[in-house]
């Protein structure tokens, strides 16, 4: 199962931070490619955040707790990732980082040519050089909310063009956890060394990017192949969210977190 957890980080991550608001209802209008138009609905409130992805995906996130639940749609699949989790791939990461094979990697490295050396390193940050994020100084009103576009490039690999707004009023208690959420998620990245601190400088670009996302068009293009996904938001309304928001459909398989299965495994 793959899942996009920056994609539901930005969302919150960068929104602006009211002094108080209410639950907020969100209705999107999602286009995939090759596929007739759907209606999805995320919800945000003072102790829950549920995020649909143009892709099929959604998070459900449990802001009292810290836990997270992704959800694969197509899949029917879900798994949860826990504070515990986030702090078990930490310390696998660590331990791999300092583990006998890759120290004697970094002593082989000290040992190759001035001019391997520095290609070595140039690969190792290649990953956030060719990342990019710039505000490209038009605006747009969707779903009554004025919004700044953005676009944000990944090398030849991906690109996304998003119209984010800082009028949305986010609840508070939302980027409280999400605060807590990317610290924890950079803590883990330091651990990965050089290639961790390409990604701890991708997630600093990322934090350029203020508001909450109205509308996201992403295309991503592999071996010569593009495909293209899109969602706009077409209402947001006010006022309580049913019990029944937070829960995974019936029917659902649950599987391991795939994050933490992708780690070392820990000695």
């Amino acid at each position: 199962m793959s899942f996009r957890m920056p994609f539901v980080a930005a969302a919150l991550l960068t929104a602006a931070v009211p002094a108080a608001a209410d639950d907020l209802t969100i209705v999107s209008r999602i286009t995939r490619e090759g596929a007739e138009p759907t209606t999805a609905t995320s919800y945000l409130s003072s102790d829950h955040a549920r995020i649909v992805q143009a892709e099929g995906q959604e998070a459900i996130l449990d802001l009292k707790t810290g836990q997270i639940t992704g959800i694969d749609g197509r899949k029917k699949e879900y798994f949860v990732v826990t504070r515990q989790d986030m702090e078990q791939m930490k310390t696998r990461l660590q331990q791999a980082m300092n583990s006998p094979e890759v120290q004697r990697a970094q002593e082989q490295m000290k040992n190759l040519p001035p001019e391997m050396q520095k290609r070595m390193q140039g690969m190792m940050g290649a990953v956030a050089g060719s990342f990019d994020v710039n505000k490209t100084g038009t605006t747009r009103k969707i779903a009554g909310y004025n919004c700044d576009n953005w676009t944000i490039t990944f090398g030849q690999f991906s690109k996304t063009e998003q119209c984010n707004s800082t009028e949305v009023p986010i609840p508070v208690q939302a980027w409280d956890t999400y605060r807590d959420f990317a610290e924890s998620m950079r803590s883990t990245m330091a651990a990965m060394g050089p290639m961790g601190k390409g990604m701890a400088d991708m997630a600093a670009k990322m934090k350029e990017v203020r508001g909450f996302p109205l509308a996201v068009t992403n295309t991503t293009t592999v071996m010569g192949r593009s495909r293209s996904s899109s969602s706009e938001v077409v209402e947001v309304k006010k006022g309580p969210i049913p019990a029944s928001a937070w829960d995974v459909p019936a029917g659902y398989r649950k599987v391991d977190n795939p994050m933490l299965k992708s780690m070392p495994p820990g000695r």
